[in-house]
């Protein structure tokens, strides 16, 4: 009987062109306007040196010289990545206009700024490694007592670190556009609570009248909630694989050699999407599909969000600084940051951690949404 649910179920899922175009289709058109963005971003290890200038105002501090010290360090295929000129503000600012600069850093006694006067390649490299400086630097000097007792040696050996990685995987291209993508398919994934709706929504007999229907027929409710779970489960697992396969074999899109790892995130993530979906129907039975969408809509994309979509990377790393439980009750930072260190570490510790979590939050909604359901009562069907 189970099968005889779930094969039936499927078919009344698959009807839905509506949740199909959502959840499989518009993630795919996304990433294709992804590509158009960040499609030529891997070409930055063609690039040549670029030509940036240094303006320094006030008290050189500790800060200010172990940033042109990185600076000078910096390299992309033994070759350095920036040439360096020392300027005043007014010539940075006359050979930016006339094009001869690509950019110049302004580096005052605490600060540290980019001036630019186009966006380019050179400039997101700019401004990716003026970042990733801010933030090491932010890390180490707030267990230091004053900014100028910070050392350079850590902040170098975690650039040494990250080159060091590279080397090692040198059999693989480093596609730099693959970072963008993992947040992405975090949606995409959590795109599958609406599945988790419609099944609360067609078998809960004070929801709809197909519930009402459900509800008399003899057998065990759990059967029903089952066949439907597995059938939303196959759907949206198989529309994810299908959204990685167009990522990796349609638009290029780097994921590593772990694959095995990455598709149990995948249906670890899809699994936990249908329950957190099931749960937010469950809790608002008086609510219509279309505002019970708007909701789940709603808490995808600040999820999305905070976990670094939408241009929103300096607020995932004030968060994971200040608030790192935010991120770990975040599944779409979860996953995202799943893909993210499968790409790109050696030692998976974190990773497990991550998938501790999704599965903790598995296990928490199953409970959740079993408690729920097991206490619904009807007074009239």
């Amino acid at each position: 009987m189970f099968w005889h649910f779930y094969k039936y179920r499927t078919k009344v899922l698959l009807r839905n062109k509506s949740m199909l175009f959502w959840t499989l289709a518009f993630p795919i058109l996304l990433g294709l306007m992804f590509m158009a963005a960040f499609g030529e971003i891997d070409q930055a290890g063609n690039l040549e040196t670029i030509t940036t200038g240094i303006v320094k105002t006030g008290d050189q501090t500790a800060l200010t010289e172990n940033f042109s010290t990185v600076l000078e360090q910096v390299e992309i295929n033994e070759k350095p990545l920036f040439a360096l000129e020392e300027l005043q503000e007014t010539e940075a600012v006359e050979k930016l206009t006339a094009g001869e600069l690509a950019g110049y850093f302004l580096i005052d006694d605490k600060t540290i700024s980019l001036h630019v006067g186009q966006a380019g390649m050179s400039q997101t490299l700019m401004k990716n490694v003026m970042d990733q400086f801010l933030q090491r630097t932010a890390i180490i000097s707030s267990k230091a007592a004053e900014l100028e007792t910070l050392d350079l040696a850590p902040i170098m050996a975690a650039f040494e670190q990250e080159a060091a990685f590279q080397e090692v995987n040198a059999d693989r291209d480093m596609s730099v556009k693959s970072f963008y993508f993992f947040t992405l398919i975090g949606m995409a994934i959590l795109y599958g609570t609406m599945w988790g709706v419609r099944n609360v929504q067609d078998q809960q007999a004070n929801q709809s009248a197909n519930g009402i229907r459900l509800s008399l027929i003899p057998r065990k409710r759990t059967l029903v909630s089952s066949a439907n779970l597995a059938a939303s489960f196959t759907i949206v697992l198989v529309e994810v694989y299908i959204i990685l396969a167009v990522f990796r074999f349609v638009y290029q899109v780097d994921f590593g050699d772990r694959w095995q790892w990455l598709l149990l995130v995948a249906a670890l993530g899809s699994l936990c999407a249908i329950l957190l979906g099931t749960l937010i129907g469950n809790l608002t039975p008086k609510m219509n599909l279309v505002q019970k969408d708007g909701i789940l809509v709603s808490v995808t994309m600040a999820m999305s969000f905070f976990a670094g979509m939408m241009g929103s990377e300096q607020i995932k790393y004030w968060l994971d600084l200040h608030v790192p439980i935010l991120g770990q009750v975040n599944p779409v930072n979860l996953i995202s940051e799943s893909l993210y260190q499968l790409y790109y570490y050696t030692d998976l510790s974190s990773f497990y951690t991550n998938l501790f979590w999704l599965t903790g939050f598995i296990v928490l909604l199953s409970i959740g949404n079993a408690w729920i359901e097991r206490g619904v009562r009807y007074d009239a069907l």
